[in-house]
């Protein structure tokens, strides 16, 4: 049987983290410079969940409206808020 000392698997297994660490750190860096992760704006949304954040606007439930379109579309928050406010002026 192969005899593996303790100090080579301790040394093993924390490069497998640092590697894994570093693969998920660019990963992240990269969603978050693409902007919403699906590409998808509110011309993208099905009807009823447009007709759901109009109504929502025009009942002037806001942060309902925001929370809808960012979860309907991978918006950023600020982006939804901003969409939602420019229907408001409509």
């Amino acid at each position: 049987m192969i005899s593996v000392s303790w100090p080579l698997i301790l040394l093993a297994t924390a490069a497998v983290f640092v590697l894994g660490w570093i693969a998920g750190r660019s990963t992240v860096a990269a969603r978050s410079l693409s902007g919403s992760p699906a590409g998808r704006s509110f011309a993208d949304v099905g009807p009823a969940l447009r007709s759901e954040i109009e109504c929502a606007v025009a009942a002037g439930r806001k942060i309902e409206a925001i929370k809808l379109l960012h979860a309907a579309t991978g918006m950023g928050l600020k982006a939804s808020k901003d969409a939602v406010e420019a229907m408001e002026r409509i």
